[in-house]
């Protein structure tokens, strides 16, 4: 019986070990009969905070046999075996069993009563929040007429006071009186009566009326019984709602409805389609308006539902509508209807409501199209929301608006992004704090607003402050507000940011006229200053100078340290002239390592020649950079305005010549401009033209120049020598057209034409008898700056069938000094088998280490250490030092211009290898070599040709 009962049911023993588990509890507490058993109460079932007063109330019980949980139902909370609490009922009774005491406690789960306790107080505390707040006096009495409930509403309306402070009111403490303002309702007749009697109530009409009212109230009162569960009437409830206001429109418009009724001709001329309609919607009045908004003849119309026949929507329901109208005689509200033809019409209704004899008898429309209205309302406020949304989301303008003078009344979020202040910081203040410091000065924004006034719109373009003090680049443009009257309202200007583009135009314009590596101006902007530089010196009459520049070795310091390193001098460069310069003069570098300074007011005649000693001082400086000591140095042109040119064009070729004068000087000096430049310019330039016709129309020729083998006095090599033949009669030596062929690029094409023909004439030679012969040329750096010379060479050997190692390459010690780079190509010859000779040894800046690092075939000495001996002890002692170094080396060395015999025995004595000169014989074509090489004339030592007709060499001497 207990495992089945509603109640778990628990026994412990005196020491609160549990004796017997129902069922139910294992369901309630979520432990097994076999785990409860023989466990303590503490253990499972009691909450920690429990545990304690419940040992202390056994204790207490066992030691006085009293306890106040004993013989009655009390409410607590119990654990389950989750560790969760809830609230329990629990009887515990005391008994003693077989000579022990024992305790059976009941426990029953009574969390679903609490949960519907809780959610009852949460209704009825709802529920008396409404009635607090509710318009409408509400009252409730029991079956005896008290009142139980009289809400504020009600206090006020029927002069009560509060139940629960007068539980002694009943619904007979005040009147109500019959609309006709004079007869009290009879008892059986008040709506609480009825109501107590079960009967229910709607729309009952009466008169409130005591002192503290101003007037009489009208109420409606709509009341019902209470019953219990039984059906039985316990009480009633009634709602008074005061119609006051309602009644006495509701009179106005039954007024109003009753004329419009006498004069329904009158309302066929209104513009508004006026109908009326009974309470079942048929319509029984259709004005002439109606006619031509709907498409409906009167006719037509009548006896028809007036909302179907319309297709009407309503805003709300239609039966809120007519009880609005039914409670307060009139509602309004904006309603869609369709005419005849399908169109859509929009209408502004307004419905009242007719009665007779106090009952409903008629509803009265009006409808006023309103469609044009709502449409352009609509499509305003579309726009109006639309340029809302425009100016609320734009980040990428500032749109700020102003009153007529000009204070901010409007800014939105592009204008905080672009200045940066927030609309707190701008509404208010003078928009002229958005223009800088000069533009405020000279009253830029006041004309901005006027412009704007006047013409209706101001454009600018121009820097605004931010509010960090920064400025921003915008263009934007001011237009006026007005008023319908044509007043002005205001202003509105919008601007956008456009700094960026501003400082990228900036930086786009700085590198078009600024060379990027060392911020000098370039060409072109040069260009532009000395024009204006020679604009300004015919204003004033005071020359001016133009002083040209380019650094010696920088090719070198490129090719050795690489171009970083050279990119750091040239900044270094730029920073001297810089610093060397007049700040109205002009610094500028157009290209590679050529500079230009502009000198203006150079007055003093001796104005140039200072500066220019003053640069190549600068420029002649060691450079310290990255750990090297790089030396170099600089050669000045100079040309003068009116005196050397007239224009800049012409004012800067001249100041090339004066360079290049300069440099073939010597360098690290500056030369003048003189006429005699330009003359020699033009033959120059003359005579490459006659260079490239030259080369078209084949008038070269090469000569030929043997070497002997001091050893073994035999011709072991042959120079070959370039000639021009200009005609049968002139024939120019190189040191007249080489200087130019190289300056002109020609020098490439005549030094493959050489190197092609000297092979061919050698290749021939050795299928003619002379098979160990060499052939030596001379070569120019410029020939192996070209990738395709060095390219052609071997390929040259290949098409003539030339073994390499009958090619000698003659490299002048000067431009391996100067030329540092070719050596690297020049290994790569040798290693293909090319001699390579160093030509004119001596003279040049060749360092012995080039030597050890650099190696080579032979040196050959320069003339002008051989001209003079035996007999000058300068030149000996030089001629032996060369000897015994090559020896050393373990190379040939090579006289050349030997023309005596003292000079021949001096050099054999000392071990020359070989020499070269006229004591031997001086160059001659290849048919005179090959007559040469048969007779062996050239044996005949310091033999003077003679003049006789078989003299073989008698023009050449």
């Amino acid at each position: 019986m207990l495992d089945n009962a509603l109640d778990a049911f628990i026994a412990i023993d005196e020491d609160s070990q549990i004796l017997e588990w129902s069922q139910q509890a294992e369901k309630i507490f979520g432990w097994s009969r076999e785990e409860a058993l023989g466990k303590a109460l503490t253990e499972t079932i009691i909450p920690q905070r429990y545990k304690a007063a419940h040992l202390a109330g056994l204790k207490h019980y066992l030691d006085s046999g009293e306890h106040h949980l004993l013989g009655r139902r009390v409410e607590t909370f119990a654990c389950r075996k989750d560790g969760s609490e809830f609230p329990v009922e629990l009887a515990i009774t005391p008994l003693k069993l077989a000579g022990r005491l024992v305790f059976s406690a009941s426990l029953h789960d009574i969390s679903h009563s609490k949960e519907l306790e809780q959610q009852i107080q949460h209704q009825a505390s709802f529920t008396r929040s409404v009635l607090e707040v509710m318009p409408d006096a509400v009252t409730v009495a029991d079956a005896t007429g008290r009142l139980t409930l009289v809400n504020p509403a009600a206090q006020r309306l029927l002069n009560l006071r509060p139940s629960d402070a007068f539980p002694e009111q009943t619904y007979h403490d005040y009147q109500l009186i019959m609309p006709d303002g004079k007869t009290l309702f009879p008892e059986n007749e008040r709506p609480m009566a009825r109501a107590l009697r079960g009967e229910e109530i709607r729309g009952f009409i009466a008169m409130v009326r005591h002192e503290n009212l101003d007037g009489d109230a009208c109420v409606q009162i709509n009341a019902r019984p209470l019953r219990d569960q039984e059906g039985k009437v316990t009480g009633g409830v009634l709602v008074f709602h005061d119609i006051s206001e309602l009644r006495k429109r509701e009179k106005e418009l039954s007024q109003q409805a009753h004329v419009l009724n006498k004069r329904a001709s009158l309302l066929d001329l209104s513009h508004d389609a006026i109908l009326t309609s009974d309470m079942n919607d048929a319509v029984t009045f259709w004005n002439r308006s109606a006619e031509r908004l709907y498409g409906f003849s009167r006719a037509e119309a009548i006896g028809q539902n007036c909302h179907a026949l319309l297709n009407a929507h309503f805003p709300v329901a239609l039966a809120d509508i007519k009880a609005s109208v039914h409670e307060t005689g009139q509602w309004q509200g904006e309603i869609t209807l369709h005419a005849r033809d399908g169109r859509k019409i929009i209408a502004f209704g307004q419905w009242a409501l007719e009665r007779r004899d106090g009952f409903p008898w008629l509803y009265l429309q009006t409808h006023t199209d309103i469609t044009q209205q709502v449409q352009t309302a609509q499509a305003l406020h579309e726009s109006s929301e639309n340029y809302r949304l425009l100016v609320e989301t734009t980040t990428d303008f500032a749109i700020i608006m102003t009153d007529p003078v000009g204070i901010i009344t409007s800014w939105n979020p592009g204008a905080e992004k672009i200045i940066g202040l927030s609309q707190q910081e701008a509404v208010g203040h003078p928009i002229a704090e958005l223009f800088t410091p000069e533009d405020r000065k000279s009253g830029r924004a006041e004309m901005e607003l006027e412009t704007a006034r006047n013409l209706g719109r101001a454009d600018d373009i121009r820097w605004h402050l931010r509010k960090d003090g920064t400025r921003v680049w915008a263009n934007g443009v001011t237009m006026p507000l007005r008023n319908k009257d044509d007043s002005l309202r205001g202003f509105v200007k919008v601007m956008r940011d456009q700094t960026a583009e501003r400082l990228a135009e900036e930086q786009t314009q700085f590198l078009a006229l600024h060379d990027m590596l060392t911020g000098l101006p370039n060409r072109v902007h040069f260009s532009n200053q000395l024009h204006l530089a020679i604009a300004q010196s015919e204003r004033s009459q005071i020359p001016l100078a133009v002083l040209l520049l380019d650094l010696d070795r920088f090719k070198y310091v490129n090719d050795t340290f690489g171009h970083h390193t050279g990119d750091l001098m040239l900044k270094e460069v730029a920073s001297r002239i810089l610093s060397s310069v007049r700040e109205t003069d002009t610094v500028a570098r157009l290209g590679g390592d050529e500079f230009v300074v502009i000198q203006a007011h150079a007055a003093q005649p001796g104005a140039a020649v200072t500066l220019a000693k003053k640069l190549i001082q600068e420029l002649g400086r060691p450079y310290q950079l990255e750990g090297h000591e790089i030396l170099s140095g600089t050669s000045v042109g100079i040309s003068s305005f009116p005196l050397d040119a007239k224009n800049p064009v012409d004012l800067l070729k001249r100041s090339d010549l004066a360079l290049y004068q300069a440099k073939n000087a010597g360098r690290g000096n500056y030369q003048f401009y003189t006429p005699a430049l330009t003359e020699v310019k033009h033959w120059k330039k003359n005579r490459e033209l006659a260079l490239r016709e030259a080369l078209e129309q084949n008038r070269f020729s090469l000569y030929y120049q043997p070497q002997i083998d001091l050893a073994s006095w035999k011709i072991t090599s042959v120079e070959a020598l370039l000639r021009w033949q200009t005609s049968d009669l002139e024939m120019i030596l190189p040191g007249e057209f080489i200087e130019i062929a190289e300056e002109s690029d020609l020098i490439v094409k005549i030094g493959e034409w050489a190197l092609r023909q000297a092979c061919a004439q050698l290749k021939k030679w050795h299928g003619e008898g002379m098979a160990s012969l060499r052939i030596s040329l001379n070569c120019s750096a410029r020939q192996f700056g070209d990738p395709e010379f060095v390219r052609l060479l071997p390929s040259i050997l290949e098409e003539t069938g030339l073994a390499p190692s009958c090619l000698e390459l003659e490299i002048p010690e000067s431009m391996l000094a100067s030329h540092p780079e070719i050596k690297a190509q020049l290994t790569g010859l040798r290693s293909k088998g090319v001699r390579i000779t160093i030509d004119n040894y001596g003279i040049g800046t060749t360092a012995l280490i080039d030597l050890k690092e650099f190696a080579v075939d032979g040196l050959k000495i320069d003339k002008a250490f051989v001209q003079h001996l035996p007999h000058r002890r300068q030149d000996s002692a030089i001629a032996s030092a060369i000897i015994s170094l090559a020896h050393d080396l373990g190379i040939g060395v090579t006289a050349g211009g030997v023309e005596t015999a003292e000079q021949l025995a001096y050099l054999k004595s000392r071990d020359c290898t070989s020499a070269q000169g006229f004591i031997f014989s001086p160059p001659v074509s290849a048919k005179q070599f090959e007559d040469l090489m048969l007779s062996g004339y050239w044996s005949q030592i310091n033999r003077i040709p003679s003049q006789e007709k078989d003299a073989p060499f008698k023009d050449l001497h």
